[in-house]
């Protein structure tokens, strides 16, 4: 089974890593967009997923599949709105940080702070019990750090090319694209101390290992994720022991 959680601030370099990892390792890539869209289109896709079993299922299908599996057992979906996508969950899964409200987390109902972290954390949790996957973002590598078949790596950049990245990748200025991303660091800030009590989320004792992408470039930094997920599963990822044989 291969688990692998990346986090880092956003344009250091996550979400260009998390699909090839993925794909080195055969494994499914989900982060925020990804599930955008399976939220977006799960409750209209329950039938046709019914009239499809004849034929494989896309990565997608697969995802919101297993999204609906735990969600329909949830409690959390009892707090009202659609039933099939509890409405705390939906915004903290698949909207950027920024933009969740700060002063309410759900969309027209109230959901208190530990029910609806409970969702969350169900909702990771079971998926990375249910197979393969590659996760980028959402707190997974907090939420999963008592896994120990979890590589939980942090991702790093300096913060000239985070803006060159967020620049590229959403087609803005050069000021507007350093605004995106105080704003974003803020506001994950801000998540992270909230429900995860954490002053700093990129603590780097958090992760396995961090890799800055300034100074890495990416076929290396797969090579150095896949290679250290298969030492982990071997047992050799970690320190020699004193007094051990080296």
């Amino acid at each position: 089974m291969t688990i692998i959680a990346l986090g880092g601030l956003s344009g250091g370099g996550a979400r260009t890593l998390g699909p090839a990892v993925a794909q080195a390792l055969g494994a499914d890539y989900v982060d925020r967009l990804i599930l955008t869209d399976i939220a977006r289109h799960v409750g209209a896709t329950v039938e046709a997923l019914h009239q499809r079993e004849e034929r494989p299922p896309t990565r997608a299908e697969r995802i919101s599949r297993m999204l609906r599996r735990i969600l329909e057992r949830s409690a959390v979906t009892g707090a009202g709105g659609d039933p099939y996508f509890g409405p705390g969950v939906a915004a903290f899964l698949t909207e950027e940080y920024e933009d969740i409200p700060q002063s309410t987390i759900t969309r027209g109902h109230e959901l208190e702070d530990d029910r609806y972290i409970e969702g969350v954390q169900k909702v990771v949790t079971e998926m990375a019990e249910g197979g393969n996957v590659v996760f980028v973002g959402r707190g997974a590598y907090v939420i999963l750090k008592d896994m120990p078949n979890v590589l939980r790596v942090g991702i790093e950049a300096r913060l000239e090319d985070r803006i060159s990245t967020i620049m590229a990748r959403e087609r803005l200025t050069q000021e507007a694209a350093a605004a995106v991303i105080t704003e974003r660091d803020n506001a994950r800030g801000y998540y992270f101390k909230k429900f995860f009590k954490m002053d700093n989320p990129d603590d780097p004792s958090l992760f396995h290992f961090v890799i800055n992408t300034s100074d890495v470039g990416q076929d290396y930094a797969v090579k150095l994720i896949v290679d250290a997920f298969k030492a982990q599963q071997e047992g050799k990822l970690g320190p020699v022991k004193v007094g051990s044989a080296a």
